[in-house]
C-alpha cells in the first residue's frame, strides 16, 4: 500500500497531466473507501490544501452516503484540520449537499504510523510550489 501511494505521488509529480483531475481511492474499509482528489492539491508556504471523499457502503443514519471535506495539514508538524464538510445523498459526492454547519477547525495531531501521518508526510514531502 505504502509503496503504491508513493509511486503514484512521484509520478504525478513528473507527470502532472496524467492525474488532471481525478478521484484516486487511497484505502477500503468494509465500511467505506476513501478517496483523494488529485487535481485539489495545493502548497501555500507550509500549508497543504486538499479535498477528500468518503464513500459509504451503507447509507448512514442521517441519510448520507458520501462525505467530502476540505482539509489543510500543517507540514511543520503535520497536523491537520478541516476547512468545510459537504454531505451528499449519493454516493461519490452526487446530489444535494444537505450539512448546514460549520467545522471547529481545530487542529488534530496526527500519531506516527498511522495512514493519515503517512499521507500528510507524503503530500508535505512531494508537492511543490
Amino acid at each position: 500500500m505504502k509503496k503504491s501511494l508513493i509511486i503514484f505521488f512521484v509520478s504525478s509529480l513528473i507527470f502532472p497531466s496524467l492525474v488532471h483531475s481525478a478521484w484516486f481511492k487511497l484505502f477500503s474499509t468494509q465500511t467505506a473507501d476513501l478517496y483523494l482528489d488529485t487535481s485539489s492539491i495545493k502548497r501555500e508556504k507550509t500549508s497543504i490544501f486538499f479535498s477528500q471523499l468518503v464513500n459509504y457502503k451503507v447509507k448512514q443514519k442521517n441519510g448520507m452516503l458520501s462525505l467530502k471535506t476540505i482539509s489543510e495539514i500543517n507540514c511543520n508538524d503535520l497536523s491537520i484540520r478541516d476547512l468545510d464538510f459537504f454531505t451528499f445523498n449519493e454516493k461519490m459526492g452526487k446530489g444535494k449537499n444537505f450539512y448546514t454547519g460549520k467545522p471547529k477547525r481545530s487542529w488534530r495531531r496526527t500519531k506516527k504510523g498511522t495512514s493519515v501521518y503517512f499521507l500528510n508526510e507524503i503530500l508535505c514531502d512531494r508537492v511543490l510550489n
